[in-house]
């Protein structure tokens, strides 16, 4: 290199060197902080040889050094005494770390600049704090000399020297840069690796639109050795950085982030493709970024043929600009759904090609709370849970649509003002679908009830027969169960109703309807009562005879809830007359149980000589005929609602 530097010093073609110098003073670079991590993580290991560590194996193999004898460094490291540490091969490291600094200078040296004069300057004055090189007991003075990332401290390191170095490569690296491919600067490529970035450009380039102005995505491509390297700056962000390198049909990702969220959810978005990821690393870098830690994670594919690798790096250059601004967006969205599901809405949007850039653009959670002011009879307040009021799904379903009408919408330049208004109609839309919603709880609930009501019914029959007294303890139990469901509809609707007008009907509706859940299930309790001795087989008659018609009492009810609501959707003759002869059903069922309920009293006074017993049973029939009477209430109340609404 040396002979080649200065013949072409003399034919005034030095700058055909640069391109190949660069590259290796990248790769110099990418080994120099290698081994900086190294030195401290041997030196953790020391004072701290009870906690776990990693090898850092990966992150050898990486940055392609071949020498596995340094995987044996970290766990052999070693307090010597002092503040001395015993570090095998730390004569290798020095002249590796001497080596690497002179090649990041070599490209820049021949600007033959102040700057880089400077950066010969410190090199020579610095290499003298490597002069331990060959021995194995280290200094901690020395390692914090060598690896110092702290401006503030007032000295200098080889790790500041090779921090400005890098910045000063980069520069020269995109002067350097002599093509540019689908939008990607490109050099030392050969023909094959141009497919390769367009591949990845195509990906990029197709959903760049949806970062509506945001900074990012610049792409740089190069051939480094035997491999094809590909990097995206991704955002602003210092450690936020994307890495891809192609060898043959092996493509590997780096991906680095301070957000471990974030890092988890971009390795989420290649579902496609079996992508191996390894076990992502934490780390503490050498400069100051928004947080002490970042961290990384390293994923690779091996293509099936060259059609499928490009494909692969399609679908990765599309997936990036779903990272820009991702963690700020998820904040939003936990305004209103919890974290997982802000996290799931996110992924969502990135499948569907949607994103979240232009629901930040158009105000975020402010766009939202805007448009629940007109919506709703009661503003939401900040804090408060929308999936608490609209459901889950319902909500993750509004949220989707917020971010795909904001998406779309200011790609079609869509005013602001026409998009805030979709989405507010939207939303009222929700709303004044409750009222179907809240008959939906109504008939869940009712649900409930018939379960209840079989329940009491096969009870009742076995302690007839005297076969399995222990299933009744389980079925008391499985009923106690489903009347706590029951309770949580009636919470649901409590909720719900704050946000509609004139909800009194369906708290009514609800909260009667509810006793009958707590009527059965009462009854059902009563049955675990019971003795297993004596013959009462009239008594249990009777009784199974009246919780028959309460269970056909249920059915009806629900009948009466599912006519209502077709009903309340097509005011059709056919479907009031379907109600009304639902309403009459129950009625009649009542009719039934009162005089079911004289003649089981009959028979318990005529049979029944053990007071404890007899009060029993009659707690059974009247408990039974109490949830009769209550549903014909409930039937009565939605009839009486629905002739008020025709006479409106």
């Amino acid at each position: 290199m040396t002979e080649k530097r200065e013949i072409l010093h003399e034919l005034g073609e030095e700058e055909l060197l640069l391109p190949a110098l660069v590259n290796a003073a990248l790769r110099a670079n990418d080994r120099i902080k290698y081994f900086f991590t190294l030195l401290q993580a041997a030196r953790n290991h020391a004072d701290n040889p009870g906690q776990s560590y990693s090898n850092l194996r990966a992150e050898r193999e990486s940055v392609g050094i071949t020498d596995p004898d340094l995987d044996t460094v970290v766990g052999g490291a070693t307090k010597a005494g002092g503040d001395r540490y015993a570090i095998p091969s730390a004569g290798l490291i020095f002249h590796e770390i001497s080596t690497a600094a002179e090649e990041m200078i070599a490209p820049l040296a021949l600007q033959n600049s102040a700057e880089v004069n400077n950066f010969e300057d410190r090199f020579t004055r610095l290499r003298a704090s490597l002069s331990s090189s060959g021995e194995e007991s280290v200094s901690g003075d020395l390692i914090n000399a060598i690896t110092l990332a702290d401006r503030g401290s007032g000295g200098d390191s080889i790790h500041l020297l090779v921090m400005d170095t890098h910045k000063a490569i980069n520069t020269l690296q995109t002067q350097l840069s002599n093509e540019e491919i689908d939008g990607a600067l490109g050099y030392l490529l050969t023909g094959p690796d141009h497919e390769m970035v367009r591949a990845f450009m195509s990906g990029v380039n197709r959903t760049a639109p949806l970062k509506f102005g945001h900074p990012g995505l610049g792409t740089i491509a190069t051939r480094s050795g035997d491999k094809l390297v590909i990097q995206n700056d991704i955002g602003l962000t210092d450690a936020h950085v994307l890495v891809v390198t192609v060898k043959d049909r092996t493509i590997t990702i780096t991906y680095t982030d301070i957000h471990l969220p974030r890092l988890h959810f971009f390795q989420s978005l290649f579902h496609p493709f079996p992508v191996q990821w390894s076990d992502t690393i934490s780390r503490t870098p050498g400069i100051k970024f928004e947080v002490p830690v970042y961290h990384l994670s390293v994923g690779i594919y091996t293509a099936r043929d060259e059609p499928d690798a490009r494909e692969f790096l399609t679908h990765a250059g599309s997936r990036i600009v779903f990272l820009i601004d991702w963690n700020r967006a998820r904040k939003k969205l936990r305004n209103f759904v919890p974290n997982a599901d802000a996290i799931e809405i996110l992924s969502r949007a990135a499948d569907e090609g949607t994103g979240h850039i232009a629901f930040l653009e158009l105000g975020g959670e402010r766009l939202i709370y805007e448009a629940l002011e007109l919506a709703s009879s009661v503003p939401l307040r900040y804090g408060e849970p929308l999936h608490a009021i609209l459901g889950r799904e319902q909500t993750m379903e509004y949220l989707q649509f917020v971010l795909r009408t904001a998406s779309k919408g200011l790609l079609a330049n869509t005013s602001h003002f026409l998009l805030q208004n979709e989405i507010r109609a939207e939303l009222l839309r929700y709303f004044r679908t409750a009222h179907e919603g809240m008959l939906d709880l109504c008939e869940e609930h009712a649900s409930f009830s018939i379960e209840i009501a079989s329940i009491v019914l096969e009870s009742l029959w076995i302690a007839s027969d005297r076969r399995d007294s222990p299933a009744i303890s389980l079925n008391a139990a499985r009923a106690k169960e489903w009347e706590h469901k029951a309770d949580d509809l009636v919470n649901r609707m409590r909720n719900l109703s704050q946000r509609i007008q004139n909800p009194r009907f369906f708290i009514t509706l609800i909260t009667t309807a509810d006793d009958v859940a707590d009527y059965l299930e009462e009854a059902c309790f009563f049955i675990t009562l019971i003795p297993s001795h004596g013959d009462s087989k009239d008594i249990f008659f009777e009784l199974r005879n009246l919780a028959e018609l309460v269970l056909k009492g249920c059915r009806g009810f629900l009948k009466i809830l599912i006519a209502f609501q077709e009903f309340h959707r097509t005011s059709q003759r056919e479907d009031l007359k379907d109600l009304l002869t639902a309403v009459d059903e129950v009625f009649s069922i009542e009719r039934l149980c009162d005089e079911s309920l004289r003649k089981t009293e009959r028979v318990i006074f005529e049979q029944c000589a053990d007071f404890k017993e007899f009060q029993l049973y009659l707690e059974i029939a009247r408990t039974l005929e109490e949830a009769s009477n209550t549903l014909l209430k409930v039937a009565f109340h939605v009839r009486d609602n629905m002739i008020e609404s025709m006479n409106r």
